[in-house]
């Protein structure tokens, strides 16, 4: 399970990229307005997503190059029984 602001940082990482940005990473600055964080603690958030194998970064100094490796972590957790019960019985 990955840390609340690394998670983020890989859910941001993964939705970003479309057509709407012209399929790119974005840059620094603005992964420092979407997640709040400056870019010492992107750098060591960019480090730990890489030490666990979350992505691929082969350029630190930019972030076009980085390659999302996995994301199986972030799937859906399975639904739970709606509470109609609550509803209908009580």
């Amino acid at each position: 399970m990955l840390p609340d602001p690394e998670r983020k940082l890989l859910r941001i990482l993964i939705n970003y990229p479309s057509p709407l940005h012209k399929s790119r990473m974005p840059d620094f600055k603005r992964l420092e307005v979407m997640t709040g964080r400056s870019r010492p603690d992107l750098l060591r958030g960019l480090q730990y997503l890489e030490d666990q194998g979350f992505i691929v970064w082969p350029d630190k100094s930019v972030t076009d190059g980085i390659l999302i490796i996995k994301t199986e972590v972030l799937e859906k957790s399975p639904s739970r029984k709606g509470n109609i019960d609550y509803w209908t019985k009580y």
